[in-house]
């Protein structure tokens, strides 16, 4: 058995699904290899793998076509066109006959060199489709290398993900239908793969040392996201009954997880003294929209639009922004939906965006720091969203990563539609130490709390990092000072304040915010029954104590043990009007 971090409630049974990054050395040398071999056996190479990426691409399309529809289906197509095409042929041969270069280095020039004829078009359409060019030459030089292209959205029926990390990108081409439990080498509570999983109700388990050596493909594996372990040593026949009870287990989760739905759609979040608070969801999209609906929300406090960005091989055009936006504030009307300006760096990293490796990438170009840099794509996205402001949905912008006013006012400049709320993401020390120059002169109509990264910034700890996960502290007094600053320094000006990050998807440190003053919670979707039931059996008045407790508590765990005293008050309600 193996010990990790638990990340996500539950028990997931299933077989390993290893995802592994392929690296094909031939693309990731610094320069042309010379080719081992032959030159014809070169050749055919190149045509043995350009047929295993055509039969691949070929099943894609009929998969995309019945699960998501015709015009997503011809994307694909597309592709299929370019890779039985004359010219891709013909530039690899000559390459490899006269450069005397490898299948693969060949591949990867033509895709990088019609890459950027691509971008040098004055037409979008034809820009928009450079990144495709060059996924298409990834995809064929895994063919040709491998023999196979690995694809993680073709997973077995009950498929236990094993990742060193689960990256975003990663994690938004997963079949998630198929999958039982998620466990990883790296991260904490807080990674992407750990908030993916609260959010779909999938058991997971972060921060298992040495998990990929020691599992193989198809191996069974036990992942129990409440302990924080992963049971390696699993036989079938050995351990049915023990399966058998595992199953069973599982299932009466699925059944308690319906209960909490159907108790949290039929109540709204009010104290018991009868104070309504604001509760919304944090949503990647138009599904998880409807699931946050579903579970009586006021709208989404956080879309996260990187999410949407990873699903295409090249940033989305303005109308297919505005189509994605559009259908999220359909499905949450008439209740506000907050857009977050892309996101990505660092943990996120959006393979199209070729941003320069950086030492520390948590301090590097992330958040509206990347959106500067690309002019072009923060007008976009601004655009996008001033559209659907202007259509009549309660839509508002959220910038990240702030650190100084010059950045909510480049983004100000592109909003076309006056009436469109403009807010931002308090998640470094500097929005927190200076957040006057911001409330005060009027720039911004909201902030809301990034705890993630703010804690992170705070505490000085990688948040993906599991040696250090134990030092990231959300109600250490340092963090509790903070949050506190802004809720005094906003509501000076007028301005409400919102949580976004895992510290309103907990019912302790959701009531610890509300003590301190936050107006709005926006949790994880997965956790939204269990907040509610928490906020619906205090009082105002208790909420007003536990607030003078954090503000002087010496430490963590002293504001730990007041606010367990709240939030433990509660046994799950849901059970209670079954019985």
């Amino acid at each position: 058995m193996k010990k990790g971090i638990a990340a996500a409630p539950g028990t997931g049974v299933g077989r390993a699904a290893i995802l592994q990054q392929r690296v094909v050395p031939h693309i990731c040398a610094g320069a042309d290899p010379v080719v081992p071999g032959t030159l014809d056996n070169e050749l055919e190479r190149f045509r043995r793998g350009r047929a295993v990426a055509v039969e691949y691409y070929r099943s894609l399309v009929e998969r995309v076509r019945t699960s998501a529809g015709e015009e997503e289906a011809e994307i694909f197509e597309g592709h299929l066109e370019i890779l039985t095409g004359e010219d891709l042929e013909e530039a690899v041969e000559e390459a490899i006959g006269t450069r005397h270069v490898a299948a693969e280095a060949a591949i990867r020039a033509f895709a990088v060199e019609t890459a950027r004829e691509f971008e040098e078009l004055d037409s979008e359409y034809f820009r928009q489709r450079a990144g495709d060019i060059r996924d298409i030459g990834d995809r064929l030089a895994e063919a040709v290398y491998f023999g196979s292209i690995a694809d993680s959205e073709t997973l077995a029926e009950e498929s236990v993900v094993v990742a060193e990390e689960l990256t975003p990108s990663a994690t938004a081409r997963l079949d998630t239908d198929r999958v039982v439990a998620i466990a990883t080498e790296k991260g904490g509570r807080t990674s992407h793969a750990a908030i993916l999983a609260r959010a779909l109700s999938i058991p997971c388990v972060t921060g298992v040392e040495g998990l990929v050596r020691s599992v193989r493909n198809g191996q069974w594996l036990v992942v129990d996201g409440d302990a924080g372990t992963v049971e390696t040593d699993v036989d079938p026949d050995r351990d049915r009954e023990l399966l058998k009870r595992l199953a069973e287990r599982r299932q009466a989760e699925r059944d308690r997880a319906e209960q909490r739905r159907a108790w949290s759609r039929e109540h709204e979040a009010r104290t018991a003294d009868g104070t309504s608070v604001s509760l919304a969801a944090n949503v990647s999209g138009t599904t998880e929209a409807a699931l946050a609906r579903e579970l009586g929300v006021h709208g989404s406090g956080l879309v996260r639009s990187e999410f949407f960005f990873m699903r295409f091989s090249d940033f989305p055009a303005v109308e297919q922004q505005v189509a994605e936006y559009r259908e999220i504030c359909r499905i949450l009307a008439p209740h506000p939906v907050v857009i977050r300006l892309l996101d990505c760096g660092a943990d996120k990293p959006l393979p199209y965006a070729r941003q320069k490796q950086e030492d520390n990438p948590f301090l590097g170009e992330r958040g509206i720091r990347l959106l500067m840099n690309r002019p072009e794509q923060l007008r976009a996205q601004v655009e996008a969203i001033s559209r659907v402001a202007q259509e009549g949905y309660a839509i508002k912008l959220m910038v990240p990563m702030v650190v100084t006013p010059e950045e909510v006012l480049a983004v100000r400049d592109l909003v076309t539609y006056r009436d469109l709320p403009v807010g931002m993401m308090v998640e470094t020390p500097a929005s927190v130490l200076a957040l006057d120059r911001f409330t005060e002169t009027g720039i911004v109509d909201f902030v809301s709390i990034g705890s993630n990264d703010l804690v992170q910034y705070v505490m000085a700890v990688d948040r993906g990092n599991a040696a250090v996960a134990h030092l990231s502290e959300e109600l250490h007094p340092a963090v509790l000072a903070a949050i506190a600053q802004v809720v005094r320094l906003a509501h000076g000006a007028g301005i409400p304040v919102g949580v976004c990050g895992d510290m309103a998807s907990r019912p302790d440190t959701a009531l610890a915010l509300l003590a301190l003053g936050v107006d709005s919670l926006s949790a994880g979707i997965s956790a939204v029954p269990e907040v509610k039931a928490a906020i619906s059996v205090v009082t105002t008045r208790e909420l007003q104590e536990l607030g003078e407790v954090l503000r002087t508590a010496p430490d963590a765990a002293t504001a730990r043990a007041a606010t367990a005293v709240l939030a433990d008050k509660c046994p799950a309600p849901w059970e209670q009007e079954v019985q």
